[in-house]
């Protein structure tokens, strides 16, 4: 009788997943070839140690126009969020800034949230860390 009780709910289960399948989908208008789907994006900027970065400057350039007159920067902790009045076009390259770390290109091919990485620039002041032994005139470490 259990197993009867499971087959039943089983059929049931099939018939109503057949009938959701042949119901036709709701018309949804199609974007351009050259579009995104999207007019926001958002993500999280961060450095090699995952720490967030504060203030860094997204901006993006879109095929054809150079630069665009908006940009938009990352809160206190790294997240951002882009917004477009358009739709935004496929080649749209993405250009990420941030004080002391090297400038990141990405294009964007969908919008999906993104979470990226800057790499620190190499400081001509940087030292390295530890000590450093001298010897004296006598032979012995100072």
């Amino acid at each position: 009788m259990r197993y009867f009780s499971v087959a039943i709910k089983l059929a049931l289960l099939l018939t109503a997943t057949t009938v959701r399948a042949q119901q036709p989908a709701a018309a949804k208008p199609s974007p351009q070839a050259d579009e995104l789907e999207c007019r926001v994006l958002t993500g999280r900027v961060t450095d090699p140690f995952a720490y967030p970065l504060t203030g860094a400057t997204i901006m993006l350039r879109h095929p054809g126009q150079g630069l665009s007159p908006d940009a938009f920067s990352t809160n206190a902790e790294g997240h951002y969020i882009i917004t477009s009045k358009q739709a935004i076009a496929r080649n749209t390259v993405m250009e990420i800034n941030a004080l002391g770390y090297s400038t990141l290109e990405l294009p964007l091919t969908n919008c999906q949230p993104l979470d990226i990485t800057l790499t620190p620039l190499a400081s001509p002041y940087a030292k390295p860390k530890g000590r450093n032994k001298k010897l004296t005139g006598n032979g012995k470490v100072r």
